[in-house]
């Protein structure tokens, strides 16, 4: 992320997300302008582990309007009760009323980033949403795509992404 940030050379590539963003407000042509405003916008970058009740610990932060997380829960959670501990974590850093946004990748066992195989907990779309409502929240909108990577990539059967609105 601090990568992106600075615009160096290597950083992962935000753009297709932003265009998705774009084109679920209705403008997908202003994507680079969305995307210099999110620059503008991120003051700080924080480490972050689900696994905690307080995931930033040991800063303690102001509950915050939206929380985002894409493709990292599967990864950092080894079994299901860690995983559901984990979005009620993750939750915590959100304000009554604000939102969670989720994307997963949906049965899968495993990654791969370059020659390096990682460890993905396999979830499906009920597993998340019941996570979710777990954690306080009502899912607001949701989406599931199937998706086959090659098993260079990974073994995943889908992505889901979600809009979770925390409870007053």
């Amino acid at each position: 992320m601090q990568r992106w940030l600075r615009k160096e050379p290597g950083a992962f590539d935000w753009s297709s997300i932003v265009k998705f963003v774009c084109e679920l407000e209705g403008d997908r042509e202003k994507w680079v302008e969305k995307e210099e405003k999110v620059r503008r916008t991120i003051k700080q970058v924080l480490k972050c582990d689900v696994t905690q009740d307080n995931p930033l610990a040991p800063l303690v932060v102001p509950p915050a309007d939206c929380v985002l997380s894409l493709l990292c829960l599967e990864a950092a959670c080894e079994d299901l009760l860690t995983y559901s501990s984990a979005v009620k974590n993750v939750g915590s850093l959100v304000k009554p009323g604000g939102h969670m946004i989720l994307v997963t990748a949906i049965e899968t066992t495993f990654y791969m980033v370059g020659q390096n195989r990682f460890f993905g907990l396999y979830l499906e779309q009920e597993t998340v949403d019941d996570a979710v409502k777990g954690a306080g929240f009502d899912i607001v909108w949701a989406k599931m795509e199937r998706v086959t990577y090659s098993v260079d990539v990974s073994n995943n059967r889908g992505m889901y992404a979600l809009v979770a609105q925390k409870q007053l």
